[in-house]
């Protein structure tokens, strides 16, 4: 019987070993190349995460990097479930054009049917709120809302915040994005189907399609399974734990958690039309500015994919899905740096479409005897910048800068080359300007578009 077992045993091996030199060539390849790709990005603690490719329902590759938990040395896996921040708001209007298909409501309702009483609620369109175009201001950005984050809010506590703030233009006038209008959703889907925004996600969505690993985090309190623990940037090369939030602040625009295999299963249900009907789907293919129905449009090595970007602290996420083989890429960090977007998620897809990605110097190199000292002072952002005329100071930590803002924020500027500097947090390029004389005058900040900083 012993013998028998040896034998079977060995027969199982051999098949497992024979099976591992059947792979695919075009899987080998790939997993090489991407692996080669990230080494740079993993070896300086700048990516951390999970990264899957998928054709259908084929897996063409799928491995994590980096700690799910540092504290408790738990690595990122295929079972971790991560936050996905912004890519929420896909499942949200899922979740309305289902309850327009059951007609329950339709997307060119007024705010005011289901909220009378709402402050430009009979202009204020669910398309509206659906493509950003509402002229709703942006909850994440009031003063207040740091300190609100850390408590558990119901989405009706959350557009309290915001119902009576002026519109920042007239319904349908502009496109601007806006969180609130998915809180606004959110509370929508409550009203209308008589549950919490959770529940009716679990019973629509995720349980139909079989994601199980897929969740609202609405209760700080509640145990998560495989959960990562969010991370940042902190100096040249370390992490740090982000600043905690209690995820009820972002229900409706980015409170889910998943893993990259769940997010897969959605994408394609989503787009082989076995969750939405095909009008339902005709509205998410028309594509628009500003991430309307929770998608954009991209266009990457000459195909034109469906994505859906988030990043809230201590989570960034990329997903791109092409409608024409079924092709998906997900990209998952536990890290707030930006680098999973860009230029992670666009080298990736380039390595899976055949293409080269162009690479990217990473790595800091030794600043020269006095160059960062010559760097260190106060600078002043533009009007134009994200926030205007954002004061920075520069202080040299020997071999980097460490950028502060007047809030206490801090990021890490470092040299990469070539008078290049790389600041680490957001992922943006740095020159400094000289005037005739040699002296510095400002440095051009590369983050999406140009800004000019002027030295005060």
């Amino acid at each position: 019987m012993r013998h028998d077992l040896r034998k079977r045993f060995w027969v199982i091996g051999l098949l497992g070993i024979t099976l591992g030199l059947a792979l695919p060539t075009e899987a080998q390849d790939l997993a090489a190349k991407i692996d080669a790709y990230l080494k740079p990005f993993v070896e300086s603690n700048n990516f951390i995460g999970i990264v899957r490719v998928s054709r259908g329902e084929r897996v063409l590759f799928e491995k994590g990097y980096g700690m799910a938990n540092y504290e408790l040395r738990v690595p990122n896996g295929a079972e971790t479930r991560f936050h996905i921040a912004s890519v929420s708001k896909a499942f949200t209007a899922a979740a309305i054009l289902l309850l327009e298909e059951r007609g329950k409501l339709a997307t060119s309702d007024p705010l005011s049917k289901y909220f009378p009483g709402y402050p430009g609620g009979d202009k204020i369109r669910l398309e509206h709120l659906l493509t950003h175009s509402s002229g709703i201001p942006n909850v994440n950005n009031f003063p207040e809302y740091n300190r609100e984050s850390f408590f558990h809010h119901s989405p009706a506590d959350i557009v309290a915040m915001f119902r009576d703030k002026p519109l920042d233009f007239e319904p349908g006038a502009n496109n601007r994005y806006s969180n609130s209008n998915y809180n606004v959703l959110a509370l929508v889907i409550e009203t209308v189907s008589g549950q919490s925004y959770g529940r009716f996600l679990q019973a629509n969505i995720f349980d139909p399609l079989g994601v199980r690993s897929t969740a609202h985090d609405g209760d700080a309190s509640a145990l998560i399974p495989n959960r990562a623990t969010g991370m940042e940037p902190q100096g040249l090369r370390d992490l740090k734990l982000a600043p905690r939030i209690d995820w009820s602040i972002k229900t409706g625009n980015g409170s889910l958690v998943t893993t990259a295999s769940d997010l897969a299963k959605f994408a394609r249900a989503v787009f082989e039309g076995r969750l939405l009907r095909p009008a339902s789907l005709a509205k998410i293919m028309s594509g628009g500015p500003v991430f309307p129905y929770g998608w954009t449009s991209r266009n990457r090595s000459n195909r034109k994919l469906k994505g859906a970007g988030g990043r809230s602290p201590g989570f960034v996420s990329n997903l791109d899905y092409d409608p024409g083989d079924g092709t998906c890429v997900v990209i998952l960090s536990n890290s707030y740096s930006p680098v999973t977007q860009d230029p992670i998620a666009s080298a990736v897809e380039a390595i899976v479409f055949g293409e080269s990605p162009r690479p990217e110097p990473t790595a800091p190199v030794k600043p020269r005897a006095g160059e960062l000292a010559a760097l260190a002072g106060k600078y002043q952002m533009p009007d134009d910048y994200y926030v205007p005329g954002l004061i920075l100071t520069l202080e040299d930590r020997g071999d980097y800068l460490e950028a502060r803002s007047p809030d206490g924020t801090t990021t890490f500027i470092y040299p990469v080359g070539d008078g290049q500097y790389l600041d680490r947090s957001y992922w943006a390029r740095a020159r400094f300007t000289r005037d005739q004389a040699g002296r510095v005058t400002g440095f051009i900040y590369s983050m999406g578009r140009d800004f000019l900083a002027i030295r005060r």
